[in-house]
């Protein structure tokens, strides 16, 4: 009796499972997710935690918002550790360095082609490595060129307002020198440009100058040798040589300050302000009066805008690794951006999103979406991008800015950088 009860009992698991009989519960899992914290980035975060627990009753995500100047170093020596978060939100130039060294996993499996194809192609190359992707394209950004409406409608000068209509960089300050002149007339001496940093500072600002005469496949545009051996031969061309003569006299013919000086753009000291799109932003929100907006980066050559944002990754050493990939993959997804969207903006890193978001649709952030789609380029270096930024995109453009020799200051960084390149070899 207890053997045909037996029998019948597992005839019915049988058939029950044919019929698509669901599984048993899942595990209860939880992931650590890390962010940098401070710019909404913490609530919009938590809002697309909360939707993807929703969907998946089994995961809970544990969120860590680190603060911004702790973020980078603590990720570093946690990611060095052998127990780093399961997931974290990286500095997008920084995810093939973390990659080199073996600290995070492949993640391309996880997307289909529409995925692929939905990515801006510029944060693809970001995060990619080896023919593999080991960042999520998340957020972009890009170079942004502000300027003061009413200073350019009083001297009669008209911004240009589409990609096709951009300007060069002679002619930008060409321009922007016939609306200095006008403001002195009236009794207002202003600069003709400022940025974040006087002197600018780092690849996203000084490099997008300085690449714009080169073109794609040139030495200067690809700035190190494909094997990270040197940026001897790259950045030493004529063309680099010309770029950077013309990048100093913006300091020295007094078109921009060398040192900072707080809010000048809303304070009418600057005709114009290079930043990035979140700037926009905050001018609206402080400054309601100023009246802005935003035309394409100029260009020697080349039309460009350096982009890039924070991209999620998963840990090497995760103990939960496709849990950690299934969240990667929903807060990069249209519907978690969209969620975090609602709740703090920032660029998508998907074309999609443009037709779904009205934001991106007109006004200045619909230009420089087109921009990021156009002209976007990923910054250069790969897995040596941060040598390159701190030796050459910031300590030797800000020594050139200040006068020193060309020549003598670009050998100089490139025999330091080419040092710090060995670790690569």
């Amino acid at each position: 009796m207890i053997r045909r009860m037996l029998l019948l009992i597992s005839i019915l698991v049988l058939l029950l499972s044919s019929f698509g009989a669901p599984a048993l519960a899942q595990d209860q899992v939880t992931i650590d997710f890390w962010i940098p914290g401070g710019r909404g980035r913490d609530e919009g975060t938590a809002a697309v935690i909360e939707a993807f627990e929703a969907l998946n009753p089994n995961i809970t995500v544990e969120l860590t918002a680190i603060p911004f100047g702790e973020f980078f170093d603590s990720l570093q020596v946690a990611f060095a550790g052998n127990s780093p978060p399961d997931a974290a939100l990286i500095d997008g130039v920084g995810v093939q360095n973390l990659a080199f060294n073996g600290a995070l996993l492949p993640i391309e499996d996880m997307f289909s082609q529409e995925d692929m194809d939905d990515f801006m192609a510029d944060l693809v190359e970001m995060v990619s490595l080896d023919g593999h992707m080991f960042g999520a394209p998340w957020a972009n950004a890009a170079d942004a060129m502000y300027y003061n409406v009413d200073m350019f409608e009083a001297a009669g000068v008209e911004a240009p307002k589409t990609l096709d209509e951009g300007w060069t960089w002679p002619e930008f300050v060409e321009n922007v020198n016939t609306v200095r002149a006008h403001q002195a007339e009236m009794g207002n001496e202003v600069w003709g440009m400022m940025g974040f940093n006087n002197p600018l500072q780092g690849a996203f600002f000084t490099w997008t100058i300085i690449r714009s005469a080169s073109s794609p496949g040139e030495p200067l545009w690809e700035t190190i040798a494909p094997d990270l051996s040197t940026f001897a031969g790259y950045i030493d061309t004529p063309e680099a040589m010309e770029a950077y003569a013309f990048y100093q006299g913006l300091y020295t013919d007094g078109f921009m300050p060398s040192d900072n000086i707080p809010d000048a753009f809303p304070n009418g000291l600057t005709a114009t302000f290079f930043a990035i799109p979140p700037t926009g932003t905050v001018l609206a929100r402080n400054f309601p009066d100023l009246n802005w907006d935003v035309m394409p980066m100029p260009y020697i050559k080349t039309p460009i805008t350096h982009t890039g944002s924070f991209a999620p990754g998963v840990a090497a050493k995760s103990d939960n690794p496709e849990e950690a990939k299934a969240f990667v993959k929903y807060f990069t997804s249209q519907e978690g951006y969209a969620t975090y969207h609602a709740v703090t903006k920032v660029v998508p890193g998907r074309k999609s999103m443009q037709a779904q978001l009205p934001d991106f649709q007109e006004g200045f952030l619909a230009l420089l979406f087109d921009e990021m789609v156009e002209w976007g380029v990923a910054r250069p270096g790969g897995p040596a991008h941060t040598i390159f930024n701190r030796i050459i995109a910031s300590d030797m453009m800000v020594n050139i800015a200040l006068g020193g020799d060309i020549e003598e200051e670009v050998a100089n960084a490139i025999l330091e950088a080419d040092a710090q390149l060995m670790q690569f070899r």
